[in-house]
C-alpha cells in the first residue's frame, strides 16, 4: 500500500473495499458453464444443410351458393326518393325492347367483345363482317341486332358501323344511345 492510501480515512476504504466485491460477483455471473455446449450447438446448425420450410396446408370451408332476395327491390345504389318518384318500369316505354323477338347470335356478346373486321358490299347493299369471341365471323346488315344491350344496326360504312343500343336506368327508364364499331388496322 502506498502512504496515501494507508492514511485514507477507514470509510472511503470500506467503500472501495466493497466495490471491489460487488465487481468480482458481477463478473463471476457472466460465466456460464455451457458456453462450450451452445458454441457446438451454433456450429451444427451453420453445417446442417437447408430445409424447406413445412408446407401449411390451410382447410378453408367450403363456399355456399347464397340467393339475393331483394333483386325485385330498389337498387341499393339510388336514393328512395328517386325510384318512388319517377317509377319506370323494364317492361314500359316506346324504347322497350320486345320480349317476343328470338334473339339473334351476335346479341350473347357484349359490344366490346365483338370485332368489325370488313364490310362488303353485296347486292347494292352494305355487309359488315364481325368477328365474335367464340371465333366465328357473322355478316350482318343494316337492322340487325348486336351486344347484350338490345344493339340494333343503323348505318354501315365501308370503315365503321353505327349501332343504337336500348339502356335501361330506374331513373330515366329506356334510353338509346349511340355506339360506333370500327375497322382496327392493326389488330393483327
Amino acid at each position: 500500500m502506498t502512504a496515501k492510501q494507508k492514511t485514507a480515512p477507514p470509510l472511503v476504504r470500506a467503500v472501495s473495499a466493497i466495490a471491489l466485491v460487488l465487481s468480482a460477483a458481477v463478473l463471476t455471473g457472466c460465466v456460464d458453464a455451457d458456453l462450450a455446449q451452445l458454441e457446438d450447438t451454433l456450429a451444427a446448425i451453420r453445417h446442417s444443410p437447408g430445409e424447406q420450410p413445412p408446407v401449411m396446408a390451410v382447410a378453408l370451408t367450403e363456399s355456399q351458393e347464397l340467393s339475393y332476395l331483394y333483386s325485385d327491390g330498389r337498387s341499393p345504389f339510388l336514393p328512395p326518393e328517386a325510384v318512388t318518384q319517377v317509377g319506370a318500369s323494364r317492361h314500359e316505354g316506346v324504347l322497350a325492347p320486345n320480349p317476343q323477338r328470338t334473339p339473334e347470335p351476335l346479341e350473347r356478346f357484349s359490344l366490346h367483345e365483338l370485332r368489325l373486321v370488313g364490310t362488303i358490299r353485296m347486292g347494292g347493299r352494305q355487309v359488315a363482317l364481325i368477328a365474335s369471341p367464340d371465333g366465328n365471323v357473322t355478316s350482318v346488315k343494316e337492322g340487325s341486332y348486336l351486344g347484350t344491350d338490345y344493339g340494333r344496326i343503323a348505318q354501315i360504312s365501308a370503315q365503321e358501323i353505327r349501332v343504337t343500343e336500348r339502356v335501361f336506368t330506374p331513373r330515366e327508364g329506356w334510353q338509346e344511345r349511340q355506339v360506333s364499331l370500327v375497322i382496327n388496322e392493326n389488330s393483327e
